[in-house]
């Protein structure tokens, strides 16, 4: 994809984000949603920096560490994942808070995280228990 071209996606990409930020203030304002109503599309507000901790908690480990042991790999895609899911942020924003380069290892890592959860158990049973964190987190705050 040649350089015009790209720029002119993302730019068409961030005109269509901010007019989305535009159209939800204006039904919210309008009574027609609610300001939750992205929780409970599946989108939550807990800060992204917190997602990340949560899942450092659960693989025991430091996500933007420089290494390559397994259970930091295992948590970066974990956390690509997660983040992808639970917020708006965009690939470019993910990658400094789960420690890769740029937005294609961020794509890599949550393709790959998808498919650890359908062919391992131990790994989808990790994520499980962070989704089920943020859940309860959500409920709490409904509240």
């Amino acid at each position: 994809m040649n350089q015009e071209l790209r720029n002119e996606l993302v730019q068409c990409y961030k005109n269509n984000l901010q007019n989305l930020r535009i159209l939800h203030r204006t039904l919210v304002n309008a009574k027609i949603i609610t300001e939750d109503f992205a929780v409970s599309s599946g989108i939550t507000d807990i800060k992204p920096n917190r997602l990340v901790e949560l899942v450092q908690d659960v693989f025991e480990c430091d996500i933007v560490a420089k290494n390559r042991k397994q259970s930091t790999i295992f948590a970066r895609k974990a956390a690509a994942y997660i983040l992808r899911k639970y917020t708006q942020l965009s690939l470019n924003e993910i990658a400094p808070l789960i420690g890769v380069g740029d937005h294609t290892t961020v794509i890599y890592n949550i393709q790959t995280a998808s498919d650890l959860m359908d062919t391992e158990d131990w790994y989808r049973e990790k994520l499980l228990q962070i989704e089920d964190d943020i859940e309860k987190y959500n409920n709490f705050v409904k509240k």
